[in-house]
This record gives C-alpha cells, structure tokens and sequence, in this order.
C-alpha cells in the first residue's frame, strides 16, 4: 500500500511537469513569435572567395532615406578600405560604386529588414554582398530555410536547436526526459511487486496484478518515448529552420598580380 501510495505520487509530480512545460512553452511561444527579426540584424560578416557579406544599417524619417543611408555606410567602408572617395549608384537591388579614381565596386542587396521606431521614423536593416575586386564575379548567396541531414538529427533536440527552433528541441528533449523516467519508473514498481509477491505470498494475486498493470504501463512508456524519438528523427530531416545563409562554394577562377605579372588562381570554398 505503501509503495503503492508513493507510485502515484509520482505519477502525479509526472503530470504536473508536463503541464507545467506545457504552459511555458505556450508562454514562450506568444512572446517569441512577435519576434520576427532575422539573425542577421544583430551583426554578421563572412569573407568568401570572391566578396564580402555584411550588414549596414541606418536610421531615417523614410524608408528610401534609411535605406539609402545604410548604402552609403557599404559605400564609406569600401572607399575606407581603398582609401579613396565612392559615390553610391543604385539600379534596383544592384549597388555600383564609382568615384573620380575610376574606383568600381559591385555589390548588390541580399536581404532587407525595416523596423518602425517610432511614427514617422524608421531604421534600415540591409545585408550587402560586396565584390573585393570589380572584375570578380559575384558568387551566389541566398538565404534559404532548408538545412541539409545531419548527424545531429540521432540526438534529441539537438537539430531543432541548431535550426533556431528552441522551443521545440526543448520540447523534444523534456519529453524523452519524461519518457525514460517513466520507464525507470513503471518498471521499478514492477520490479518492488514482484519482491513482494516472494515475501508476502498471501497476496501474491494482488501483487502479481500490480507488477502486471506497471509492466503494461512501462511498454507504454517505451512505445511513447519511441514515437517521441521517430518524430525527432523526421522532424529534423525534413522540417524547416531559421533562415541562413547559403554561399556559392563552386571552383573559380581569378586574375591577380604576381611579381612575374599577371597569374590565375584557383580557389574553392568549403
């Protein structure tokens, strides 16, 4: 009775936990989805073979003010870079830069986000591909949502948070915690009836009942944790993540200078 009394007491701290995760995950859920920035607005370079990938942002009481003011930023920073003064042409999403040195520099917009700071004032988020060299050829980058398999996917959670999906990795992982205790849980009452059925054969029926009821009740377990588990698996093959960044990494080609004159280099990127 006993023993009894403290299986159902943990059953019940068991349903609580649940519940409780439940309600967090609701919670968590509400205030993160009015979160839509993408990862990139906080900060993000990559040099690649061919060009740069940065972000610029800027501050003004239109969005083509804002948006031409982050230009501007790209446009300061390459002719820093050069050490000579560029002036920003805009055809479109196409950025070229020009300056009275004959200075050429493409760039062009990958992705852009406007946040709304107050009425009337608005601040211009852009993430710029720049050419290192005018005569390179822009590499192809996009953003993409789709994520490749791998080896992450055999541990729970672990994919979905690497995807950017928190919430759901925390649920995987809280679920899989909660189904292998129940597993310890139903069979170690299965296994402490059985004893008692040995050393109290009296009730071995009432005993032999019971170990049965927390065997069915541990399959169970076993049946849910590996659902949880298959679902894991397929959720993160095929589900959808955070958008990031995809950079062409195919073989090329580029002219540059050598002490003997002017050479090719190969280069690919992994």
């Amino acid at each position: 009775m006993k023993n009894s009394r403290k299986a159902s007491n943990k059953m019940r701290l068991i349903t609580k936990i649940i519940i409780t995760t439940l309600l967090i995950i609701l919670y968590e859920q509400c205030v993160l989805s009015k979160d839509n920035k993408p990862f990139w607005v906080d900060g993000y370079f990559e040099d690649i073979t061919n060009s740069y990938i940065e972000v610029a942002s800027a501050t003004g009481w239109e969005i083509s003010d804002a948006r031409k003011k982050a230009y501007q930023e790209i446009v300061s920073r390459r002719s820093f870079a050069s050490g000579t003064d560029a002036q920003v042409k805009i055809i479109g999403g196409e950025i070229t830069l020009e300056s009275n040195h004959d200075l050429i520099v493409k760039s062009r917009i990958i992705d852009e986000y406007v946040e709304q700071l107050e009425p009337g004032l608005y601040k211009v988020y852009l993430l710029v591909q720049t050419a290192k060299n005018p005569t390179f050829q822009l590499e192809n980058v996009s953003l993409s949502e789709k994520y490749p398999f791998s080896a992450r996917s055999f541990v729970p959670g672990w994919q979905q948070f690497y995807k950017g999906s928190k919430i759901k990795g925390g649920v995987i992982i809280a679920t899989e915690s909660l189904g292998v205790g129940g597993i310890v849980l139903s069979f170690s009452m299965k296994s402490s009836y059985d004893k008692l059925s040995v050393e109290d054969p009296k009730h071995i029926a009432e005993y032999s009942q019971k170990a049965d009821m927390w065997q069915n009740i541990g399959y169970g377990f076993i049946a849910f944790t590996a659902a949880v588990y298959i679902y894991n698996i397929i959720d993160a093959t095929v589900a959808h993540g955070r958008k990031h960044i995809i950079a062409d990494r195919r073989l090329t080609f580029e002219p540059s200078l050598s002490p003997y004159g002017l050479a090719l280099s190969m280069r690919y990127r992994f």
